[in-house]
């Protein structure tokens, strides 16, 4: 006999691998999927029938000991897999003391993929500024043109071109100097096609550049005001791109004395309601999310965010994640821009683990690589002698 533990990141493509019938697998792929729910302030009422109601399921919702008295913090966390989620859901349906409200928000996390929707691709930044946090990033037109090109030989999917610093302090800057600095850019990717290998974002909170480089062939605008300008949506829609929402708090000059929040994950997530719908309401059809790390954020939320990417997927929208090269990685690591490499890699694989669809990079021949082990780890490991 032989046992061998399988890697929970691996347990789908091993379950896969084994070649159980197609329904049964179904239904063991729901069993061998976990969830972990942290929940606040549910009253002792209700949390002692989840409580019942988990059980009777399979599943289980831990509590502190004070709350058998009904006395104690009100938390507790909530751990399920798919199939027992799903059970539970449908007992909480027909509850009162609040369970109903419950219910429906732990549908719309067991309706959303916990995972990256197959492999994650990469959005290169290219920008067209002299004063970009990290300097070696800084382009002319001319050399933004020549990296344009180094990034559709390797391949990348996304390529993010900006001609405004939003870095912490920095100010807001008019749409004619953008134009100005994206004028030459603009017109080499129009000219060539360039559209036609790689898709195009276009890195502005103004709508006028916006517009300037939707008309050049971009199919995506990178706002980082999160479409606060109403016109962005509008703009959005007219030339049917794709809508990256970001949130943030405040322009850049003055976000970083904006990072007080009485509940991170749920002011983000009303955020993301409104923002989607605004964007929706004015004819738009795609939609990207982007928890902004680094805007308005300090770095223990940053990092909440990032271990916590999977709780965004229940919006149904691709996430994206820009943390490359941050201030945040510098204050743990104690390096200096130019040195956050290795620091950025690790944190954007955790992303990835989390959820993330796309990588919003500096470094984009390393993230490749990282992705091509990170891939080949998911789906090779199990060719020698597991399964």
């Amino acid at each position: 006999m032989q046992v061998v533990r399988v890697g929970e990141a691996v347990a789908s493509e091993a379950l896969a691998r084994v070649g159980a019938d197609e329904v049964g697998h179904k239904i063991m792929a729901q069993k061998a999927q976990m969830y972990y729910f942290a929940l606040h302030n549910l009253e002792y009422v209700s949390s002692a029938i989840l409580k019942q109601e988990a059980l009777s399921v399979g599943a289980e919702y831990a509590t502190p000991r004070e709350q058998i008295l009904y006395q104690g913090e009100k938390v507790g966390l909530l751990i399920a897999n798919k199939s027992q989620l799903k059970r539970l859901i449908a007992k909480l349906s027909t509850q009162s003391f609040g369970l109903r409200s419950l219910a429906t928000a732990l549908k719309s996390h067991a309706r959303a993929p916990q995972k990256a929707q197959g492999q994650a691709r990469i959005m290169a930044i290219v920008n067209v500024t002299p004063d970009s946090f990290y300097a070696p990033s800084r382009k002319s037109a001319k050399e933004a043109i020549e990296r344009i090109y180094e990034l559709l030989e390797e391949g990348v999917a996304y390529i993010d071109v900006g001609a405004a610093s939003s870095r912490p302090g920095s100010e807001i800057i008019e749409s004619s100097e953008e134009i100005a600095r994206l004028r030459e850019v603009c017109a080499e990717i129009d000219s060539k096609q360039l559209y036609k290998r790689a898709r195009f974002s276009i890195d502005t909170y103004n709508t006028q550049t916006a517009e300037f480089a939707l008309k050049s062939g971009f199919s995506i605008i990178n706002d980082v005001s999160g479409f606060s300008n109403p016109q962005m949506a509008q703009v959005n829609a007219a030339f049917g791109a794709s809508a990256i929402i970001m949130h943030s708090k405040g322009t850049p000059k003055v976000m970083q004395t904006l990072t007080h929040y009485d509940n991170l994950f749920g002011e983000i997530d009303e955020f993301f309601a409104r923002k989607i719908d605004e964007v929706l309401q004015a004819g738009g059809r795609e939609i990207i999310l982007d928890i902004g790390f680094g805007f308005a954020k300090n770095d223990a939320q940053n990092l909440a965010l990032v271990s916590h990417l999977a709780h965004f997927k229940h919006f149904g929208y691709p996430l994206l994640l820009g943390a490359s090269r941050k201030n945040t990685l510098g204050q743990i690591t104690g390096r200096q821009a130019q040195d956050r490499l290795s620091a950025t890699l690790t944190l954007h694989l955790l992303g990835v683990q989390n959820g993330a669809d796309i990588l919003r990079v500096h470094d984009s021949k390393e993230h490749s690589d990282m992705l091509k082990v990170y891939g080949a780890l998911r789906t090779n490991t199990l060719k020698q002698g597991l399964l």
